[in-house]
């Protein structure tokens, strides 16, 4: 029997935003069975022409995850099931962590051309960084490891310039059950690659205090906070997060062309991840 499959449970959480076979017509493919390949690929990393056959047609569970991460589906699945965690008090309030992962490009990766869908950025999200043709992925989280949002540059991007994007991509899109956004959580806290005067202002104008280590050669107190050293030890489980995340093959590799897609397999970690804690 195959791995990474929905249960039964987790299948009911998501079920309606796939409606019901026409009664005439062409017989589709059942949407559980496609869920359940677009999780194998994104667990074992593998080409989607190598996909077992019991999951469905290769190219049929490519099309409906490329359909179901443009029309919105996908982000309304995550939506849906952040909210259900937020409204049930899962979604740490007091803490929340930021950090930057670079994930290497394969050379199928490139090759993207140009795109006419204003999501996509030109770059496609792929630079060059130390580690290579890369993508870099910044991740916000509670302070629970709950993943919140991210947001893709390319991979020499510093952590500073996917600050203000991935706030602002929280602000619209972690909502609770009513589709209003949640209050800013009391503190945020980043490693020193978040360290500028100006990030600190942002925070502080947001309400939000920095919990961001000063650098070695800099007057500590000089700042206009001070620094929570027993709040930055839980910075650590934003790491716990990258590394779980890059136990999905399929993005501790990048093998998609467009970011928008090499998010959509982000999106289903984020959903899976949900799906288990929504049905514990």
């Amino acid at each position: 029997m195959l791995r990474h499959r929905l249960s039964d449970q987790q299948w009911e959480l998501v079920q309606d935003f796939f409606p019901p076979p026409a009664r005439t017509g062409r017989p589709r493919r059942d949407r559980r069975e496609i869920l359940d390949g677009i999780l194998w690929i994104l667990r074992t990393g593998a080409p989607w022409r190598d996909l077992p056959m019991e999951l469905g047609p290769w190219a049929t569970v490519w099309d409906l995850f490329d359909t179901w991460n443009n029309d919105g589906t996908l982000g309304a699945i995550l939506s849906r099931l952040r909210a259900a965690g937020i409204d049930a008090g899962l979604v740490d309030r007091e803490l929340w962590c930021v950090d930057g992962t670079v994930v290497r490009a394969a050379r199928c990766a490139g090759g993207g051309g140009k795109d006419d869908d204003p999501e996509e950025p030109p770059d496609h999200a792929l630079g060059r960084s130390r580690g290579g043709f890369s993508t870099k992925i910044h991740l916000l989280c509670d302070g629970h490891g709950h993943p919140l949002d991210f947001h893709l540059t390319p991979g020499q991007a510093h952590e500073t310039t996917g600050l203000v994007p991935l706030l602002e991509g929280a602000e619209e899109r972690v909502v609770d059950g009513d589709g209003e956004s949640i209050a800013w959580p009391v503190a945020l806290a980043g490693d020193k690659g978040y360290r500028a005067d100006w990030i600190d202002e942002y925070l502080l104008e947001l309400g939000v205090t920095p919990v961001i280590p000063s650098k070695e050669n800099e007057d500590r107190a000089a700042r206009a906070v001070e620094f929570d050293r027993e709040a930055y030890r839980r910075r650590s489980i934003v790491e716990c997060l990258i590394g779980w995340l890059k136990e999905c093959r399929r993005i501790f590799s990048r093998f998609e062309k467009t970011a928008k897609n090499f998010g959509g397999m982000i999106k289903m970690a984020f959903i899976q991840r949900y799906l288990r804690l929504c049905s514990e």
